[in-house]
């Protein structure tokens, strides 16, 4: 495609060597640059990709696009916000592919990957193959390859659903985080749906304040309405019973439907009983009423489960079929996943990383009638300081036992952050346990415990990795947490 064409309808500040160059790959990765690419210079929030024009030239760039003038013998087209000019060059690049498919956003701090793996599957049983991009990965089907953020920059975005396209999906769903929306990330993409799960404090060391991160988290609901859409008007589908949320859905002007709990939700759950072996309550519309059988857990589950609904509903699918694809899910990766061994302690591996989503969990667990609940968790470094205390005193009031250990500590002293959490603690009595190294903690948690316990280990999930200063160890939480229950089995047989 030619450069010209891709620059069509740009606010262009100033063009340096401009020559109508063939371009064959865009990105904003000079590491994926190839002959023929454009690249484009994205200021990112800890990498400036203005810093890597020179690397993207050399590896044989045919054209930048950047936010200042850069002085290197290829076309270089200089714009007020490049990540939104990007954004614009890709749609173009890729055939604007969302354009022929359902396309579902999903933002709120907790619950957006369960949503997604719920929504991904209602879609797949009543309009075939659907694409799934979020915290877990992206891909369709059973293949799903890691990304580097819940939500990819917008060039990569592109890309992706070009990909589900080709690959013959009808639909994709996608998390929205509150970075994405802010780093114009989501700029040019077109949602039918976007659905608002909770809000709770989370990443405020990005934001500053909860209202400004509320206000990132709009930015999805404003997107749904905003002037110049090709796509008709999208949906928006909010958790009625979450204060912050609803103010949202309450001063929304365009097409809307609540779900949760409450009477007045469009989409409501009744009947709720949730124990270890999955969740069951009954799904209610102003016209219809079916009984769902979860195989995931707890209350949080139900409410993923609603929003879920209530988007498909908007695709045109039955309650029949939206049964069927959220009965078909049998875990998500990381989110409440059940270890059992006979004879041994249960354990649970959890992502809950915010005060809210410990509190929702531990209290769940409560609920289950298990001897004792010890709890195993951290708080990443480099990351909003103010939920670390208040964390500590959430595990301390619904745990019987909790080993305080490093989650991913980044350039952060580990012990540094363990102190922050215990100041949320005012009994430091036997019952905590601070262990900084998490494989370590997570042993002594296990062998520690007896059959009739709940081990829970929360914050990393699915990651199979651990975060130490600028580098990454293999780590996981199941793992680790597999060889303290052999560990434990072979001690009884010796």
């Amino acid at each position: 495609m030619k450069l010209s064409e891709l620059a069509k309808d740009l606010e262009i500040r100033e063009k340096r060597h401009f020559a109508d160059v063939d371009i064959t790959a865009i990105s904003s990765d000079s590491r994926k640059v190839e002959e023929g690419s454009l690249f484009v210079a994205i200021k990112g929030y800890t990498v400036d990709g203005h810093d890597f024009t020179r690397a993207a030239v050399e590896s044989g760039a045919s054209a930048i696009v950047s936010e200042r003038p850069v002085e290197h013998p290829v076309p270089v087209i200089v714009v007020s916000d490049s990540a939104k000019a990007g954004a614009h060059m890709a749609r173009r690049f890729y055939g604007d592919p969302a354009s022929g498919i359902f396309l579902a956003g999903i933002t709120g701090t907790n619950g957006k990957t369960s949503t997604a793996f719920f929504l991904r599957s209602i879609l797949e049983t009543g309009m075939g193959a659907s694409g799934i991009i979020g915290t877990i990965g992206f891909g369709s089907s059973n293949d799903i390859l890691p990304t580097a953020n819940t939500t990819p920059d917008s060039l990569e975005l592109f890309s992706i659903l070009a990909g589900f396209v080709a690959g013959g999906c009808s639909s994709a769903v996608m998390e929205v985080s509150s970075h994405a929306a802010v780093q114009g990330r989501i700029s040019e993409i077109e949602f039918d749906a976007g659905i608002f799960t909770n809000i709770t404090r989370d990443h405020l060391d990005f934001h500053g304040t909860l209202e400004k991160y509320m206000a990132a988290k709009e930015t999805l609901a404003e997107s749904l309405v905003s002037p110049g859409r090709k796509k008709p008007p999208g949906l928006l589908v909010y958790n009625t019973d979450d204060r912050y949320v609803n103010e949202i859905g309450e001063r929304f002007q365009g097409r809307k439907i609540s779900f949760g709990f409450s009477r007045g939700a469009g989409v409501r759950a009744e009947s709720l009983l949730a124990d270890i072996s999955g969740t069951r309550f009954s799904l209610v519309t102003d016209r219809e009423r079916i009984g769902i059988k979860l195989n995931l857990h707890g209350r949080f589950s139900a409410y993923n489960a609603l929003g879920a609904a209530a988007a498909a509903l908007e695709a045109g699918i039955s309650v029949e079929q939206i049964k069927e694809g959220l009965e078909k899910i049998l875990k998500v990766p990381g989110r409440f996943q059940v270890i059992r061994r006979e004879g041994l302690p249960t354990v649970v591996i959890d992502y809950a990383h915010t005060p809210d989503a410990l509190e929702n969990l531990l209290g769940f667990c409560r609920e289950l009638g298990n001897e004792k609940v010890i709890t195993v968790f951290g708080c990443g470094g480099d990351r909003d300081r103010g939920k670390r205390p208040m964390m500590g005193a959430v595990a301390a009031r619904l745990s019987d036992r909790v080993f305080i250990t490093s989650d991913n500590p980044r350039s952060e002293d580990p012990e540094k952050i363990i102190n922050d959490i215990l100041e949320g603690i005012k009994d430091r009595s036997a019952a905590i346990e601070v262990e900084i190294d998490r494989a370590i903690a997570i042993k002594k948690a296990i062998g520690g415990s007896s059959a009739g316990d709940l081990v829970v280990i929360a914050g990393k999930g699915h990651e199979d990795y651990q975060v130490l200063g600028t580098g990454k160890i293999d780590f996981s939480d199941s793992g680790e947490a597999e060889k303290a229950l052999s560990e434990m089995e072979d001690g009884y047989q010796n």
